[in-house]
């Protein structure tokens, strides 16, 4: 049954170098996103703070290293 629901497991090493990027490589690598939706689309497709999205991203990615679990994305 397709309901719609996907479900994606992010892979060890994502889930290591989120864990371990610094405050400054987010940011870096937040502007950088933003500059390429920009690019492709010529205005943000998103009103989300992509700052704010990794980092997030990060605290999760740590504790899931920390427990020695995974990292998964999941919408609907």
């Amino acid at each position: 049954m397709n309901d719609g629901v996907e479900v994606f497991a992010l892979p060890q090493r994502l889930t290591q170098a989120l864990a371990n990027a610094s405050s400054a490589e987010l940011e870096e690598l937040a502007g950088r996103w933003t500059t390429r939706l920009r690019s492709e689309d010529g205005d943000d497709r998103t009103d989300d703070d992509l700052l704010a999205v990794l980092q997030g991203a990060a605290r999760l990615a740590a504790s899931a290293v920390n427990t020695g679990g995974g990292l998964y994305s999941w919408s609907f």
